[in-house]
């Protein structure tokens, strides 16, 4: 069993996201509900987690705090530990939040 550890009220230096599932052109639906790898790089490490939409989570000028589980050298977030606080002060949810059972095809 992988034990998690915790980030708390960081700035990020880095997001970045990567299409995870096969490419789609817009005419057969597009990319933006489909599964991307996001990366937050903190404190010169990468930490990261598979989630729907292109969305960013975190922004540049939040600060965050989450879980995360270390898998091999992978940095696993858990997000539904994952807390945004914007640069006002206020907690904000961003990024698509919602899951899918099953992966799609390209067709």
């Amino acid at each position: 069993m992988n034990m998690s550890e915790r980030i708390t009220d960081v700035q990020i230096d880095s997001y970045n996201l990567y299409l995870h599932e096969p490419h789609r052109p817009p005419s057969r639906g597009g990319n933006t509900r489909a599964l991307h790898q996001h990366v937050i790089h903190v404190g010169g490490e990468r930490y990261s987690f598979l989630a729907l939409g292109s969305q960013q989570w975190v922004f540049k000028s939040d600060r965050v705090s989450f879980d995360y589980e270390l898998n091999g050298s992978y940095r696993n977030i858990i997000k539904k530990t994952l807390v945004t606080v914007a640069a006002n002060g206020k907690t904000v949810v961003r990024g698509n939040r919602g899951f899918k059972r099953q992966l799609r095809t390209a067709h």
